[in-house]
């Protein structure tokens, strides 16, 4: 990775501006999105598989918008930058979010169906596709030292966890009020939303982007590098198709539990407000983060994935066993929440140091096209597990709005809440354990060194 000629420590009141962003488009936008479902079937009426199906194709689509927005990043030049211009989109996405959650109550079921399609996607496959795409060339530039990126994610992690816990507690007493009119869900997304766009603005208007410079401290011009030789560098990256299977897999099972979450715990446990209390336990979870810089520094960040990963396999094993015990259920939503911290905070370190391999291996750069392979990674597993949660549950005669459900209904969200998480949990033990690029980095990084002097 390239050095910054400046060794000026990034103060630590950017650190936390930096993560301001993230808190609002994908700390507060996550919660809204495991209520998404909940409002168009509960408020709007919409049935589960309808709005399954609606949201997988955005989805899909946005899948590939995400490599598109990678193409035109990699090609910006502007006068704030290559990756800050595109920070400020993660406001844009709350007009759109406040848009969704008000849907317009005289339109008939299929132009319902079209309005959700046409906000979902701009919310996903405009304006935070090129929020998250810019994310990691943004850091890079901003950020000077691998110890202030990696001190600045923990921070971020903490700041994210902390105001997305604060939001999951409060969320189901606020549905459970405001939230049993249209009226009164607009009225709680704005009260969410203007302070999330203020928030999003910061770290535009306050951090500069630096630009890039080899060991000697001279600029690096950035190439403009053709898509047909972009496309090459991702294939040929082994390592970059790796991230993305832990992405995809990851942000699948965690999409997957966001919404059948609140399912569950209306029907099968038979009181939403607990959902509470199990929220509550993510609040001891950021504590844990801000000790992760010394320990990734004396282990490696890839040991330290390995084992959080071992660690919420083991949990949800446990939970299966104990699925209607809400002790054992939060005590394993504390140590999934931990096991998975460095897969959640950390996972763009190691899609920078596929850059750096991808550079090393095939003689160019390339940076927003790794990022667009990280944020089509979450996107597409979110649309995957709106439409797979949906199907499933709509096969096993799932009722939207009814106050109860079949036997057949609640054992399918039960399978979804409980059995999907082990399923996926092995996966990614599995992949993590074939992702080795650490072994050669110092070799990579003193070549590349050398190369850009020479």
């Amino acid at each position: 990775m390239s050095k910054e000629k400046s060794t000026k420590k990034f103060p630590l009141y950017k650190k936390v501006v930096w993560n301001f962003a993230a808190l609002a488009s994908n700390g507060f936008w996550g919660i809204l999105q495991g209520y998404l479902t909940y409002y168009l079937t509960q408020n709007v009426l919409l049935s589960t598989a309808s709005v399954g199906m609606v949201l997988m194709v955005s989805k899909i689509f946005d899948g590939f918008t995400d490599l598109i927005a990678g193409y035109f990043i990699e090609r910006t030049n502007s006068k704030w930058g290559k990756g800050r211009p595109y920070s400020l989109f993660a406001a844009v996405a709350w007009v759109f979010i406040i848009l969704i959650f008000s849907v317009p109550s005289f339109f008939g079921t299929t132009g319902k169906l079209i309005y959700v399609f046409i906000c979902y996607t701009l919310i996903q496959s405009v304006a935070l596709t090129l929020f998250n795409c810019s994310d990691q060339v943004y850091m890079i530039r901003a950020i000077p030292g691998e110890g202030d990126k990696t001190s600045t994610l923990a921070i971020g992690g903490t700041i994210v966890t902390y105001g997305a816990t604060i939001l999951a507690i409060a969320m189901p007493k606020l549905v459970t009020t405001l939230g049993t009119t249209n009226k009164g869900w607009s009225i709680l997304v704005l009260a969410i939303g203007i302070p999330s766009i203020i928030l999003a603005l910061l770290r535009f208007c306050l951090i500069k982007e630096l630009p890039l410079v080899d060991a000697d401290g001279k600029e690096i011009k950035a190439e403009k590098v053709p898509l047909s030789k972009i496309i090459t560098q991702l294939t040929h990256n082994k390592y970059v198709m790796i991230c993305f299977g832990l992405i995809f897999v990851y942000y699948l099972g965690s999409n997957l539990n966001n919404i059948v979450m609140t399912y569950y715990f209306t029907y099968n446990i038979g009181d939403l407000n607990l959902l509470t209390y199990i929220s509550a336990t993510a609040l001891f979870v950021p504590l844990v983060l801000l000790l992760m810089p010394k320990v990734m520094g004396k282990f490696g960040k890839v040991s330290i994935l390995k084992y959080g990963l071992l660690i919420n396999l083991a949990a949800c094993i446990v939970r299966a066993f104990f699925s209607s015990n809400l002790i054992v259920f939060a005590i394993t939503a504390v140590i999934t929440s931990i096991g998975t911290l460095p897969m959640v905070y950390f996972i763009g370190l190691l899609i920078m140091d596929c850059m750096d391999y991808g550079e090393w291996k095939l003689g160019y750069r390339v940076e927003s096209s790794y990022t667009a392979v990280t944020s089509a990674g979450q996107k597409l597993a979110a649309g995957v597990a709106s439409g797979v949660g949906g199907a499933i549950m709509g096969a096993a005669g799932f009722v939207s709005g009814a106050a109860t459900q079949s036997l057949q209904a609640l054992n399918s969200i039960w399978i979804l809440t409980i059995i999907f998480p082990i399923i996926f949990g092995v996966i990614l033990v599995v992949l993590i354990q074939i992702y080795n690029l650490d072994d050669r980095l110092e070799i990579i990084h003193k070549e590349l060194l050398e190369k850009r002097s020479s």
